[in-house]
């Protein structure tokens, strides 16, 4: 029997809580008057140091265009702003802005179930839960926590 295609280690899994919870707030932020960059600069930033923490193998110009790919799907409702199609297109976005690192890596298989579980978490979250301040913290926090897929 051969050994596992990823091995997580428990100090990365606290890792990948707390900068889920550091993504939540920052998500969170952006969406009072504090201003939008907070959400559509840190989360990418945030993204990034994950992936690291993660180990992933991948060419340095791949950080820039996942940086490039999640900040235009954070800064875009696709016209469907707070309805169902937009959170699912919202979703969608953020989870295909990891294709430069499947395509790097070879994770394909976690690339796509990060997009089904994602987009499907973004959408029913933002669909059942009505508290803005809520609302957004999950999705950042969710953006973080579905990271680990992408070993697979």
């Amino acid at each position: 029997m051969g050994s596992p295609r990823f091995k997580v280690m428990p100090v990365q899994i606290i890792a990948i809580i707390v900068l889920s919870l550091v993504a939540g707030y920052l998500y969170r932020r952006g969406g009072t008057s504090k201003g939008t960059k907070w959400r559509d600069l840190g989360i990418p930033c945030v993204v990034i140091v994950s992936i690291l923490l993660l180990g992933l193998k991948t060419p340095w110009w791949t950080y820039f265009a996942q940086f490039g790919l999640l900040f235009g799907a954070l800064t875009a409702y696709w016209g469907l702003d707070e309805e169902k199609w937009g959170y699912w297109a919202h979703g969608l976005g953020i989870s295909v802005s990891a294709i430069p690192i499947a395509y790097t890596t070879g994770h394909w298989v976690g690339f796509g179930l990060r997009c089904v579980i994602l987009t499907a978490l973004i959408t029913i979250w933002s669909e059942f839960v009505k508290w803005d301040v809520l609302e957004e913290w999950g999705r950042g926090i969710f953006i973080i926590l579905t990271l680990p897929l992408l070993l697979i």
